[in-house]
């Protein structure tokens, strides 16, 4: 048994290796020549300013949603995403019974309690497409040479 463990581990060892190599990066996409995105980050390094298709992933079910945001050239970009939480209904529950003038109980009404916010965060962001779009944001204005 002691002779036999170490060479599990190392074969253990091996696929792991080898599956990781095969793994892209978490969140890493180039999407275009010179246009990288990884984790909240693009970088563009070309000439043309890009629109970048992203589609960002919440904690809360159901709550992803697509948008698009422009990086100009040579420049880079913090994508500024966030999740909206959502409100839950509280339980319902009996009222409180109450007396009435000639002695009997009258049957109280069904309540609901008080809700509660439930935050949502960014649990990833997926980078699907970038596309040229040098109409839409205006690119910077030249630095003066001094000659």
């Amino acid at each position: 048994m002691a002779r036999g463990m170490p060479v599990g581990l190392g074969a253990v060892a091996l696929i792991t290796a080898a599956v990781g190599a095969l793994a892209p990066a978490a969140f890493a996409a180039d999407l275009a020549e010179g246009v990288f995105c990884s984790d909240h980050i693009c970088r563009n390094d070309t000439d043309d300013i890009y629109r970048v298709q992203i589609r960002v992933k919440c904690s809360s079910p159901g709550s992803a949603y697509e948008m698009s945001v422009w990086v100009n050239s040579h420049s880079t970009e913090e994508m500024q995403v966030a999740c909206n939480g959502r409100w839950e209904q509280g339980p319902m529950r009996l009222g409180a019974p109450s007396r009435n003038p000639d002695g009997t109980w009258s049957t109280p009404p069904m309540e609901r309690e008080p809700g509660r916010y439930v935050p949502s965060s960014v649990t990833g962001i997926d980078y699907l497409s970038a596309t040229v779009d040098n109409s839409s944001r205006r690119r910077p204005a030249p630095v003066p040479s001094g000659s």
